[in-house]
């Protein structure tokens, strides 16, 4: 059985999620979207091994067979679990089905490796073909309508990127950028050429997000400077003070507030105008005053902030990470107001932004959350402070992003160790865990260097 491996780990193989800790993300992620009940069931290292290896008498349990047949859709368990080489299906060569007790109703061909190899070829083909043969008609003018579905697919992934799990955006998100840098890599008209480059700024945002938000600060960092010279390039001020607020994120969540005012000072110094993105950016300098407990600095940013968004184009101002909404104003409020010890003012804040965002973003709404109860905290309501926060970590649509875990820890930390009001609290906290960065970057076939093509 040694020199013998399964389609399971033929499969995994090609999307480089052969590790358990890389199956058991994945695994987890699927399970989420059949019953969030089944998330963290996932096969223990042993039975993992088993898997790939054939070594199998019973069929897994029922719900290890419906995450592994949503994860890989056409393939009975039956097939991805029996055991196969290469070369191995010769005329007259037994059969390597695995033969469980209810075989009987598995009467399917089990694949074997060449087999499976020439279908996850034509899987590549499938994926990629749709795009490679229009940039074959782009190759000297890129077409009004794909400019078009580029830029309507950046925007979508930029709203959907605060609705799912970030990660499960990489492949479509890979996809699309492999496209804009090649269309980039030809002679195109000069208008033409700068709509990609502010497509390829935006999906580089979202990229970005997605990283920070699997706990990849750095990588997440080379993105958005990859936007910021993209966004450059088509001289797109509104997309490079984007991909400066993004920049502002991992200082603003690593208790670096003076790292995030000297970011974007020098240029709120010298802005002019009204856009989402500089109403943005004097929201993340009004937090970094008040966590420096400059309450004078901090009123001063955060009625600039609301002040700039009221004269934004209504049409600028609209769900997603590539723009700014009165919501997340008023969340930022909420935030610094608890930050300063203002109860009062978070709680009103807490309200006005809650009242208005939707309910299915999986992480603002538990930050609003955090913000109230942090304020609560300080003013020693630990009771009604826990059970704020229990919420917004129970919540179905939290997911555990960084961002979520770091304000989570902080609340925690104003706690005292023990007591009957956080025993609830610390038993939600417990579930919640930070991502792990390498778990992301095993899962996909996406590469560091991939933003360098960018800039």
């Amino acid at each position: 059985m040694s020199s013998r491996h399964t389609l399971l780990k033929a499969l995994l193989q090609k999307r480089h999620q052969e590790t358990h800790r890389a199956f058991c993300w994945e695994y987890d992620k699927v399970a989420r979207s059949i019953d969030r009940n089944l998330i963290g069931s996932s096969p223990s290292r042993e039975a993992f091994g088993r898997w790939l290896k054939g070594d199998l008498k019973t069929k897994p349990r029922p719900d290890h067979c419906r995450v592994l047949e949503r994860m890989f859709p056409g393939h009975t368990v039956a097939e991805l679990l029996a055991p196969y080489d290469p070369g191995r299906k010769a005329p007259g060569a037994a059969d390597t089905r695995l033969n469980f007790p209810e075989a009987t109703t598995n009467r399917r061909e089990v694949f074997h490796l060449g087999a499976a190899a020439m279908a996850l070829t034509l899987t590549e083909t499938l994926t990629r073909g749709p795009d490679l043969l229009e940039q074959a008609f782009d190759s000297t003018t890129v077409g009004a309508n794909r400019l078009s579905y580029l830029e309507t697919e950046a925007d979508r992934l930029g709203r959907q990127v605060e609705k799912v799990q970030p990660a499960s955006l990489l492949p479509e998100l890979a996809l699309h950028l492999a496209g804009i840098r090649e269309l980039l890599a030809q002679r195109q008209p000069i208008a033409a050429q700068r709509r990609l480059a502010m497509i390829g700024s935006k999906l580089s945002i979202v990229v970005g997000e997605v990283l920070f938000s699997g706990n990849h600060f750095t990588l997440a960092n080379r993105w958005w400077m990859a936007a910021a010279r993209a966004a450059d390039e088509a001289g797109a001020r509104h997309l490079s003070d984007l991909a400066l607020t993004s920049a502002a994120l991992a200082p603003t969540y690593s208790g670096n507030p003076r790292g995030v005012l000297a970011l974007v000072t020098p240029r709120l110094e010298q802005a002019t105008g009204a856009t989402p993105a500089l109403a943005w950016l004097w929201g993340l300098a009004a937090l970094a005053h008040a966590n420096l407990g400059d309450r004078a600095a901090f009123e001063r940013a955060i009625n600039s902030s609301r002040i700039t968004l009221d004269r934004c184009a209504p049409d600028s101002v609209h769900p997603g990470i590539l723009s700014f909404q009165p919501e997340r104003h008023a969340f930022y409020e909420a935030r610094g107001r608890a930050d300063l010890g203002d109860v009062l003012g978070a709680g009103a804040a807490t309200n006005r932004a809650l009242a208005v965002y939707d309910p299915t973003v999986s992480s603002d709404p538990a930050l609003v959350r955090f913000a109230h109860a942090t304020a609560l905290a300080k003013a020693y309501e630990i009771e009604e402070a826990c059970r704020i926060a229990t919420a917004a970590v129970r919540d179905p649509h939290t997911l555990p992003v960084i961002s979520v875990v770091v304000r989570a820890h902080e609340f925690d930390r104003l706690l005292a160790r023990s007591g009957s009001a956080t025993v609830e609290w610390r038993e939600a906290l417990a579930d919640l865990r930070a991502p792990d960065p390498e778990v992301l970057l095993g899962s996909y076939p996406f590469r560091a260097r991939s933003s360098d093509a960018m800039a």
